[in-house]
C-alpha cells in the first residue's frame, strides 16, 4: 500500500472505477481536485494498492458548509474506497494521513457524513476513530434541520462530526536537547510472546516470552548513544505529540557493507501509549530520507525479532539483508538483520 498525493493518471482510473460500481464521479471532478491540489487550496490523499488506485479523501483548510464554517478547522471531504479494495485497512490509512496533515495546522479536524445506509460503513469507521457529533443536530441541504421538520433521507441529510487532534511535530533533534529528561513522557515497554528465529537456514516462530521495559540506566545510555550519533554527523529525528516526545529514530553517518551501500538505522522506537498511530511509519520514512542524503543505497536494520516488530518492518518493505554486519550480529545475535532498498 502506498499513500501519496493525487496524480494525473489517478483521475481516469477513479472515474472509471466508480462508474463501474454505479457512482456518478466524473473525470472532471478529479481533474478539478488535481488543479486545487496544485494551487494549494485542497489536499488530496490517494491510496494505491499493489499498483492500482484504490481510494482517496480530500482535505480542505477550513469547512465550507455546516456548523464549522469560520472556525478554521480542516475538513475531510469526499472520502471513498473502491469496493473491490475495501476491508483491507485502506480507509484507515487514508484517514490516518489526512488527520496527520490536519494536525499540522489545527487541534481539530471535522467532516460530515450522510445518514442513510449507504454511509453505514463510514459512520461506524468515524465513531471507532473518535469522531463525535457537534451537537447542532442533522443538517439538510446545507442548513440545520429544525425539530420535527420533514426531509428526504438522501445525500443532503448530513450529521457533522469533529475529532480532537494532538499537535504532531517531526523534527531533527539537536545535541543540546539530548538529555534523559527529554524522555520523561516516553515509555519503552513491550511484552513479547513470540519471536522469529533462523534455524538451519529456515525462519520459524518460537515461543520466547519476556517483557522489555527501560529504566533510568537505559535512558542514560540511550542519551549518550544519540549524542554520539549527532556529533559524528548522523541524524536523530523525534516526533512530538503536544510537545512531548513519543518516538525517535537515528541513522549513523558511517556507511556499512563491503561497498559502503548501507546506512545504519541504529534505532527506531515509539512510546507504548502511542503505537498504532502511524508514528513508526513516519519515523521510518524520515530515516530513509536521511539515508539517501548520506549517499546510501539501502538502510540496514538490526531489528527486534518479535513477531510484532517484524510485521512492522515487513509492512514497510524490508527484507532479509543480503550482507550481514558482523558487529550487529555480535551485539544482538537474536535480532533479524534486515535491509530496505532506498528510492
Amino acid at each position: 500500500m502506498i499513500i501519496r498525493p493525487l496524480q494525473e493518471e489517478d483521475c481516469g482510473v477513479f472515474a472509471e472505477g466508480f462508474a463501474a460500481q454505479g457512482w456518478n464521479k466524473p473525470l472532471c471532478q478529479f481533474q478539478k481536485y488535481l488543479e486545487e491540489q496544485k494551487a494549494g487550496s485542497r489536499k488530496v490523499v490517494a491510496a494505491q494498492w499493489q499498483g492500482e488506485a484504490a481510494g482517496y479523501a480530500t482535505l480542505l483548510p477550513g469547512a465550507e458548509a455546516g456548523p464549522f464554517v469560520g472556525k478554521g478547522w480542516p475538513e475531510i471531504t469526499d472520502f471513498n474506497v473502491l469496493r473491490k479494495f475495501q476491508r483491507r485497512g485502506i480507509g484507515n490509512r487514508i484517514l490516518d494521513t489526512a488527520e496527520q496533515l490536519a494536525a499540522r495546522t489545527s487541534g481539530q479536524v471535522v467532516l460530515g457524513v450522510g445518514l442513510h445506509s449507504g454511509y453505514g460503513s463510514a459512520q461506524r469507521l468515524y465513531v471507532k476513530r473518535g469522531y463525535v457529533p457537534d451537537g447542532s443536530g442533522v443538517w439538510y441541504e446545507d442548513g440545520p434541520l429544525g425539530q420535527y421538520e420533514s426531509c428526504n433521507n438522501d445525500d443532503n441529510l448530513v450529521l457533522y462530526l469533529s475529532k480532537k487532534l494532538q499537535k504532531r511535530e517531526l523534527r531533527q533533534l539537536k545535541e543540546e536537547e539530548l538529555a534523559p529528561q527529554l524522555f520523561a513522557y516516553f515509555d519503552r515497554f513491550q511484552p513479547v510472546e513470540r519471536c522469529w528465529r533462523k534455524i538451519d537456514g529456515n525462519w520459524i516462530i518460537k515461543d520466547v516470552p519476556f517483557t522489555e521495559r527501560w529504566g533510568e540506566a537505559e535512558y542514560l545510555e540511550l542519551t549518550e548513544c544519540l549524542m554520539r550519533t549527532v556529533k559524528t554527523g548522523g541524524f536523530v529525528w523525534g516526533v512530538f505529540l503536544d510537545g512531548k516526545l513519543k518516538g525517535f529514530t537515528s541513522v549513523e553517518a558511517d556507511l556499512l557493507g563491503g561497498k559502503c551501500r548501507y546506512a545504519d538505522l541504529s534505532c527506531i522506537h515509539v512510546s507504548a501509549d502511542c503505537r498504532g498511530e502511524g508514528l513508526g511509519r513516519l519515523l521510518f520514512l524520515k530515516a530513509a530520507e536521511s539515508a539517501v542524503e548520506l549517499g546510501a543505497e539501502k538502510l540496514y536494520i538490526s531489528a527486534h525479532s518479535s513477531v510484532e516488530s517484524q510485521a512492522f518492518y515487513r509492512s514497510m518493505g524490508c527484507a532479509e539483508a543480503e550482507e550481514y554486519n558482523a558487529r550487529h550480529v555480535e551485539l544482538e545475535p537474536c535480532d533479524c538483520q534486515l535491509e530496505y532498498l532506498l528510492g
